[in-house]
């Protein structure tokens, strides 16, 4: 073994002494921990964008809710708005995931670009019909987000661990 090679420092030992867990810096794990924070806020109203979904959907079927305007705007639109509200936070996590090369940018581009060009089709075309896919496109975005966080905090406690 050279000198050179012995007298380089340790990878792992450096890190840790610039303020880095696992080779990622400090402020980038506490972005990513607040990313995945809002990535759960994100699912929580997702939830709740199928609950009022089933709920009011049930609603809207009695027959003393037939012609209820309120009910319909409720059933039809209200989880769409829901979902709706979740699209920027999820752009906000696509850009740390490929900020911090979280997955692989083609599985990103597949899945955010794919969602996004679902939408602006369905919204350009007043494909009304095929909306309902564009936001099941985006409700997918969200919980592979949370996949992905997943991993790398299992991951960085890994490497913490080790």
């Amino acid at each position: 073994m050279s000198t050179e090679t012995e007298n380089r420092p340790n990878p792992s030992t450096t890190a840790s002494s610039k303020g880095s867990i696992a080779g990622f810096p400090a402020a980038a794990i506490k972005l990513l921990r607040d990313a995945q924070k809002i990535n759960k806020l994100s699912i929580l109203v997702i939830v709740l964008a199928i609950f009022a979904f089933v709920v009011f959907g049930t609603l809207a079927s009695l027959k003393m809710f037939h012609a209820s305007g309120q009910m319909y705007w409720l059933f039809h639109y209200l989880p769409y708005i829901l979902v709706g509200l979740t699209i920027p936070f999820t752009l906000y996590q696509a850009f740390l995931v490929y900020r911090y090369r979280l997955s692989q940018p083609s599985m990103l581009v597949t899945s955010v670009g794919g969602a996004s060009l679902l939408l602006i089709i369905c919204l350009l075309f007043s494909l009304s019909d095929w909306l309902w896919l564009a936001m099941a496109a985006w409700i997918g975005v969200a919980y592979w987000f949370q996949a992905t966080f997943k991993r790398f905090f299992n991951f960085i406690e890994d490497r913490q661990g080790n």
